[in-house]
C-alpha cells in the first residue's frame, strides 16, 4: 500500500515538478491541478462502492493502471506527438482516478489486518509513500527528462505496472473477497460522516490541512524559481528536503500517536499550529531566505505539513470501525479533494494578484485556526461509531 501511494505521488509530481521544463505556467498548472483533484474527489466517493464490487486490493491495482495510462499520455505530449498540450487533459483525468480511491482502498486493507493499537503507526508508515514518491519525483524526474523527454514517464509507468501486479498477487494470499459494508451503512459513508460531529470536524480540518499541503507540494517549486530566483536544481533540492522531512514526520508522529494515552486530536491540532507558524515565517521572509534559514524552515514545514496524514486517516478509521473504514474515509476525502480541487485555482488567482507569498500566508493562517479548533475539542467526543 505504501508503494501504491508512492507511484500515485510520482505520477502527480511528473506533472508539477516538470512544469517549468514543459512550459506550463502557474495559472495553467493551477487549472490542471484543480481538474485532477476534482476528479479525485468524485472518484473517492465511489471508493466504498468499488471496494464492495471488486475488492480493495483489486481497486489499488486499478489505480496503478490509471497511472500507467496517464504517463503514456504525458510521454506522447513531451515528444510532441499530436497537437500541443492535448495529452495534459486525459493525463490529469487519469491521475485523478488514481488519486481518489487509493487512500480509501489502502485504509480498507490496513483496517482489516492491523490491530487497533498499531493503526496510527502502520497508517503513518503507509502514508510515507507520498514522500517517497515526491522525493523520487523531485530529484530523479528532472534529470531523466534531460536524457530523453519520454524517460521519466516511462520509468513511472514501468514501476506502476510492477506494483499493480504485486497488488493482484496479494489478492490470493488475502482471500480476494470484496469488503462487505456493515449492516445499515451506506455504500458511500456519507451517512456516518453527517451524523458524527468528530468526523465532521476531522473532515473540515483535513480539507484545510490538505489544501495547504497540496499548495506546498504543487507551487513551492515555481515560487522558489520565480520569486526567490533559485535555479531549478537548487529549488528541487529544497523541495526534496521538505518531502524527506515529511517522511520522517509521518513515522515520528505515527509512533507518538500510538503511545498509550496520547490525545490524537490534540496531536493533530498541535501539528496544524506548527505548520502555520513555520510556513508563515518561511514564505513571509523578506527577500530570499539565506540557505541556512531555507534548510531549517523547509525541514520544520515538512515535519508538520506532511507528517499528519497517517495519524488523521488512522483516527478516521478508528471512529468508523474496520468494516466502514474504506467507505467513511472515501466520504471524508470527497470533501477534502473538493477543497483542494478549488485550492489551486484560488491559489493561482491570489498569487497572480498579490504574490504567492500572500497566497501561502492565507492558507497557513487558516491551518493555524483549524489546529487551534482541534486543541480546544474535548477528547471524550471522539468515540468510535456503534
Amino acid at each position: 500500500m505504501t508503494a501504491v501511494q508512492a507511484l500515485v505521488a510520482m505520477g502527480s509530481f511528473a506533472l508539477s515538478v516538470l512544469a517549468p521544463q514543459l512550459g506550463v505556467d502557474v495559472q495553467s498548472l493551477g487549472v490542471l491541478g484543480s481538474v485532477m483533484f476534482g476528479v479525485g474527489a468524485l472518484s473517492s466517493l465511489m471508493a466504498g462502492w468499488l471496494i464492495r464490487r471488486c475488492g480493495d486490493l483489486q481497486l489499488a491495482a486499478l489505480c496503478m493502471a490509471a497511472v500507467m495510462l496517464a504517463m503514456a499520455c504525458l510521454a506522447l505530449n513531451a515528444m510532441g506527438v499530436g497537437p500541443a498540450r492535448w495529452a495534459f487533459w486525459p493525463a490529469v483525468l487519469l491521475l485523478g482516478f488514481a488519486f481518489g480511491p487509493e487512500t480509501p482502498a489502502s485504509a480498507s486493507v490496513l483496517a482489516r489486518v492491523t490491530p487497533l493499537a498499531r493503526r496510527p503507526w502502520i497508517f503513518s508508515v503507509r502514508q510515507t509513500g507520498n514522500q517517497i514518491g515526491a522525493m523520487a519525483g523531485s530529484l530523479l524526474l528532472p534529470l531523466l527528462l534531460v536524457q530523453h523527454t519520454a524517460l521519466p514517464f516511462a520509468l513511472v509507468a514501468a514501476l506502476a505496472l510492477v506494483v499493480s501486479l504485486w497488488c493482484l498477487g496479494l489478492v490470493r494470499s488475502d482471500g480476494g473477497a470484496p469488503t462487505i459494508a456493515a449492516p445499515g451503512g451506506s455504500s458511500s459513508g456519507l451517512a456516518e460522516l453527517v451524523a458524527s460531529p468528530p468526523l465532521r470536524l476531522l473532515t473540515l480540518t483535513m480539507v484545510v490541512y490538505m489544501a495547504t499541503q497540496m499548495s506546498l507540494n504543487f507551487f513551492s517549486m515555481s515560487h522558489a524559481v520565480r520569486h526567490w530566483q533559485l535555479s531549478v536544481p537548487v529549488a528541487a533540492g529544497w523541495l526534496a528536503l521538505m518531502q524527506g522531512a515529511g517522511l520522517v514526520g509521518r513515522l515520528l508522529w505515527g509512533r507518538v500517536a500510538q503511545r498509550p494515552g496520547m490525545p490524537t486530536l490534540h496531536l493533530l491540532g498541535g501539528l496544524g499550529l506548527a505548520m502555520g507558524a513555520t510556513g508563515l515565517l518561511l514564505f513571509l521572509w523578506p527577500g530570499t531566505p539565506p540557505p541556512a534559514a531555507l534548510g531549517v524552515l523547509f525541514l520544520l514545514v515538512g515535519l508538520s505539513a506532511s507528517g499528519w496524514n497517517g495519524v488523521m486517516i488512522a483516527e478516521l478509521a478508528r471512529i468508523a470501525g474496520p468494516a466502514r473504514a474504506g467507505a467513511v474515509t472515501g466520504a471524508a476525502l470527497l470533501f477534502s479533494y473538493t477543497g483542494i480541487a478549488i485550492a489551486p485555482l484560488a491559489f493561482a488567482a491570489l498569487g497572480q494578484a498579490f504574490g504567492t507569498d500572500i497566497a501561502f500566508a492565507t492558507l497557513l493562517t487558516a491551518t493555524s485556526a483549524m489546529g487551534l479548533a482541534l486543541l480546544r475539542r474535548p477528547l471524550h467526543s471522539a468515540t468510535p461509531l456503534p
